[in-house]
This record gives structure tokens, sequence and C-alpha cells, in this order.
């Protein structure tokens, strides 16, 4: 039966993604809190070694630098989030190269920086600052991330297995 979480009372949560392995919630004053399993550091506290939590962390990067949360999405190795200021931030594992890649569906490139490099705290992808390209809707898949832009535009990254991205190739 449902069972309410006491440790969510005092976040006024807004909105609830759940993933594989994490899940995040945001609150009413765009506040990023995530629980899970934090291996390949999809909870974006700096670390990937084992974490788990069982209970809502904040994730203060974005509070620091006065952002607020507007939408998060949660792939199985990645997570991102939609900040008020149109921009897109992206953590966790972003593959690896090699034979054991090939087999293991690793080399993923779902952060949206270009290279494999894991981040293990939140991150902005550059191409949409850079580009003056605003984002206002995102969601993820397992392995690949897909954004609208404020003029309608749609783009998507990672790994393109099945031809997920949508850009005629795999």
């Amino acid at each position: 039966t449902p069972k309410r979480i006491e440790a969510f009372d005092d976040l006024n949560v807004e909105t609830l993604r759940v993933g594989i392995r994490h899940s995040a919630t945001i609150s009413k004053d765009g506040s990023l809190h995530m629980f899970g399993n934090g291996n390949w550091g999809v909870l974006g506290q700096g670390d990937e070694n084992d974490v788990k939590f069982d209970k809502p962390v904040l994730v203060d990067k974005f509070n620091k630098l006065g952002l607020k949360v507007v939408d998060v999405a949660l792939g199985e190795y990645h997570t991102y989030a939609l900040t008020d200021d149109g921009n897109v931030w992206t953590w966790g594992y972003a593959g690896k190269s090699g034979m054991f890649n090939w087999m293991y569906t690793q080399e993923i490139g779902a952060l949206g920086h270009g290279d494999k490099e894991p981040q293990f705290i939140p991150k902005k992808v550059e191409y949409f600052e850079n580009n003056g390209i605003k984002v206002k809707s995102i969601s993820a898949g397992l392995y690949h991330c897909n954004a609208i832009s404020t003029e309608g535009q749609f783009y998507s990254w990672g790994r393109g297995l099945y031809g997920v991205l949508g850009n005629g190739s795999n």
C-alpha cells in the first residue's frame, strides 16, 4: 500500500522524475534533490564511488549559482537538468572507448560536452549558450538526450543505437 515518505515533507515537491537506478525531485523554489544509486556520478554530488542516498540530497550547484531547476531527465548513466535561464546541465558517465564499450553499450556521449569524460557535478552544455539557443523542454533515454528549443527546434545527442537520435543513422 502507498506510504508517505516523511523525508520529502519539507521539500515542497512539485516535480518527480524516476530513473532506473536514481530519482529526482524539483521543489517549488527550483531546488533539485536526488536519491538512489549514485554510481557513475548520476546524483551530482562530486563522487561516484558506491554512493547511495536513501533520502533526498540537494544538488547545490544550482543554488550556488542562483539558478532554478525547471526540469530534470534521467538516463541510465547520466542526469541532466534544464534551468530557468534556458540552459542545459549534465552529469554522470560519458563513456569509454574500446572493445569493452562495444560489448556493453557504454560509449554513450550523452553528456553533450564533445568528449567521454565523466562529470560528477553538473556541467553546462556550452553548445546551446554558444549558439544563442534557449531550451524549453528536455527528455532522456537510456543512453541519449533530447531537447527542444524555444524556437521549436529538436536536438539530440548520445548513443544512437536503433536510430533513437532521429538523425537517420544508428
